[in-house]
């Protein structure tokens, strides 16, 4: 009970200074998800801050449109040199767990943002990014053909590991997470295989279902699924 009261207060502060940043001139676009509530998001200039619609944002991520670090040379040199710059951040992109975007970041629409990353510069759209200093490692279309390839093993293990633990089959909704891989696109189907909502945080469930049955599954029966894990 404690514990649900301190999430409903936490957001509740979250989402007063996410309206306070809009209020102050952020562009903080729809959709976007919060996946915690540890996360700085620089309050000193919100005017130099931009986050596009559909963008999701972890666990300890720090977004800045000032640096402070001018301090140093303003008792050496006696100015002011350096105090903010616009800091981008496109839409339907990914920011890996305590990753830092630094001020003057541009990253483009369709990015992935590796976990730990500090990211400076300019990135265009659809690229992976992850180091630090961040610099390009594929682009989206890698990534993807790449995931693609690698679900497919990942979703055998997790069946094969299941049983080893459970010492029997998953059923369809214990594999609910791939259920792009192996259920049939008929409405019949989805309640047979746990299908239960296309809700995705952050995304727009009516989309995602369009999407779900404009595709093809790579196996085309749970069945199927099961015979080529055993």
């Amino acid at each position: 009970m404690l514990m649900k009261l301190y999430r409903k207060v936490k957001k509740k502060i979250w989402d007063r200074h996410i309206k306070k940043l809009k209020d102050n001139g952020a562009e903080i676009g729809d959709k976007i998800a919060w996946f915690s509530r540890n996360i700085t998001i620089d309050s000193t200039r919100p005017w130099l801050l931009h986050i596009g619609s559909y963008t999701k944002i972890t666990e300890g991520v720090i977004i800045l449109t000032h640096d402070y670090s001018l301090s140093v040379m303003r008792r050496v040199y006696g100015e002011w040199i350096g105090e903010g710059q616009n800091t981008y951040i496109g839409d339907n992109c990914f920011l890996g767990m305590n990753s830092i975007i630094l001020m003057g970041a541009h990253i483009g629409d369709n990015c992935i943002v590796g976990a730990g990353s500090v990211v400076h510069g300019t990135f265009p759209d659809n690229v992976v990014i992850a180091g630090n200093p961040a610099k390009v490692i594929c682009t989206l279309d890698e990534h993807y053909q790449r995931r693609r390839r690698k679900t497919i093993e990942e979703a055998k293990e997790c069946a094969h590991l299941y049983k080893e633990r459970f010492n029997r089959n998953p059923t369809p909704r214990d594999l609910v997470g791939f259920k792009f891989l192996f259920t049939p696109r008929t409405n019949e189907a989805l309640s047979e295989y746990g299908v239960e909502s296309f809700e995705c945080n952050g995304d727009d469930p009516v989309e995602v279902k369009k999407a779900f049955f404009g595709s093809t599954p790579y196996w085309d029966s749970f069945n199927d699924f099961l015979k080529e894990v055993e």
